[in-house]
Order: C-alpha cells, then structure tokens, then sequence
C-alpha cells in the first residue's frame, strides 16, 4: 500500500465537489471554518462550486480536471470533498491513475464518494479515508456543536494528523452479530455504492479484506436485496469479516398502499443480515459508529484492522494495527 503523509498545522488542502453541486455555501462555509480550526488553509477547486444538469457540480471534464489538479498541486496535502451525490462514477474511466500513484495524499469522503475510495486504493494502491465531507459532515457552528460532533471532529483530526493506530474509541455500543476474530485490510462504504462497482473494472478484490458498510434512506427489503447480491457475487467467500456502520432513515417496508401491513412482521436489520450470510464463519460487527449521521469515525481504507467479535458479553470491537500514514 502507498500511504499518504499525515497532515501538519498550517498544511495547504484542496476542496473539491467531484459528485452533487454545493446546495448551501453557509453551510461549505462552516465546513471550511471547521478546516480552518484544524489550522489548515482550504483551496476551493476551481470548478467546486459550478452547477450542470442541476445535479452535477459541473462537467464531467470540469470535475475530472479539478480532481487530477488537486493531486499534481505540489502545495495541497490533502483532498476533500464538498459531498456525495450521484455522478462520481461518470470520472472512473479517465482517472489518471498514475497521477494519483504518483503524488500520493489524503483523500476524504463518503457516501457517493465511495465510488473513488474504492477504486482509488484498489488502482493506485493508495490508502484513503472513509470520513466527512466538508459541506455535509463537517460543517458545524463551533460554538455549540453536539457530542456526536465532537467525537466525529476528533476522530477526523487523530486519523488524519496523528495516523492512531490501536483500538478505535466508539460513541455507542458495537454489536457482535456474529463471533470470531478476524485479520485483514478494511475496505467499504456505501453499500448501494459498493454494489454499483461489482462486475465492472474497479471492483475491489475481495480476499483478505474486512468488508465495512453503512446505508441511509432505505428499507428492509433493500437491504436484504443488496445482501444477497453481495452472496450471489461470491464476495461472502472471500472476505474475512463483516462491519455494519449506521443505517439512518430506515423503513420497515415500502408499504405504500397497504397491502403488506398485516402479512408478518417486518425482520430486524440483524435478522437480515444474518440470514442473507447464513453458512459463512466470518465475524459480523454491529453498530459501528460510521455512516451518514454523526457521531461518525473517519477510516482509512487500505489499512491492516483487527476484528474482535466476543461471545460472552458480545460487545465487538474494531483496532487498527499498522501505520497507514508517513510522517
């Protein structure tokens, strides 16, 4: 793995929107104040802030050129992105991946931008981080931000100033859905997202990896659907654990004519999750705090974890074990 130099106060950081338009430039602003309380000086993309197709934040060629700039500018350390979206996907076939081997650093997002993470490491070989956008996750009113803030914040700032490794701290209570111990490098994202990459070029190898996940705005039948489409690609096989971050916005069922409610009972996400990977020995870890909502821990893709899935009190937990950042 080729992994990037931890950021340093004063470090200059790029800011890029390869995904959905900037929807509140109050809310980017707060965003880039949160960058600058980490004493780092964000440089807006020259296309971040531009609007095509109402839900694109400029051209394709726009976005590709800003993202290919921020990794060739010699003075930017890191990459972060304004949001999620949709159209990620559109930039993977002209990606420079040499340009992106070459000068290696931080690049941050979630959500749609799994559609880069994954690819990104898998092509380049670069380590990158599941973490917070700047208009959506990071933007904060300083002076009265929550716990959940907080806890998120600080993970954002040990992850990508210090390279902690070691037990990741947790907010809530992680769930062992399945026991076991497992070794490998973490990979994931949006599950929605991760299940667009399957059968094309940039899916992940899937052997040796502890597979992480969170979803938003779903149901539970979609989330048993994406299941066993994982099963039926055989990535099941092939990983060597399981991490379930935050399901936000969940529906019982897409019921809206009614005609489902009194059938059965709707299954529990747990239920769903351990049908859909019956058969299979891996460890499942549930609850993690990560996803579309905070508190949220950024994670580096790429790097060597440790999954501990107990029996006995069946409290899991998640531990980084090698450096994934240079000084």
């Amino acid at each position: 793995m080729i992994k990037p130099s931890r950021l340093k106060s004063g470090d200059i950081v790029g800011v890029i929107s390869p995904s959905t338009p900037v929807f509140s430039k109050k809310a980017l602003t707060r965003g880039l104040k949160v960058l600058e309380s980490f004493d780092l000086k964000p440089k807006l993309g020259p296309k971040a802030l531009e609007v095509n197709g109402n839900y694109q934040a400029g051209t394709r060629a726009d976005r590709l050129r800003d993202l290919h700039s921020m990794f060739l500018d010699d003075e930017v350390k890191a990459v972060f992105c304004t949001g999620g979206g949709y159209s990620s996907i559109q930039l993977l076939p002209d990606i420079d991946w040499e340009v992106i081997q070459k000068n290696p650093k931080i690049f941050v997002g979630y959500s749609d931008i799994t559609t880069l993470l994954i690819p990104i490491t898998e092509k380049s070989g670069l380590v990158t981080f599941h973490g917070p956008t700047v208009e959506a996750a990071l933007a904060s009113d300083l002076s009265s931000i929550s716990k959940g803030k907080k806890f998120t914040l600080k993970s954002f700032k040990n992850t990508l100033f210090k390279g902690e490794t070691g037990r990741l701290s947790n907010f809530t209570e992680w769930k062992s859905l399945r026991s076991g111990r497992a070794e490998g490098f973490l990979i994931g994202g949006n599950l929605n997202i991760i299940l667009s990459l399957i059968g094309t070029p940039y899916e992940p190898k899937w052997d040796g990896k502890i597979l992480f996940w969170e979803e938003t705005d779903e149901t539970i039948e979609g989330l048993d659907n994406y299941l066993w489409r994982l099963r039926i690609a055989k990535v099941f096989k092939k990983i060597e654990g399981m991490i379930i971050g935050k399901i936000t916005d969940l529906s019982a069922i897409d019921d809206e004519d009614g005609k489902w409610a009194n059938l059965d009972k709707s299954p529990t996400i747990e239920d769903v999750v351990l049908k859909a990977t019956e058969g299979f020995n891996f460890p499942i870890l549930y609850g993690v705090d990560f996803g579309h909502d905070v508190p949220s821990l950024t994670l580096p893709i790429g790097a060597q974890a440790v999954l501990d899935c107990p029996t006995r009190d069946r409290v899991g937990k998640l531990s980084i074990t090698e450096k994934y950042l240079m000084d």
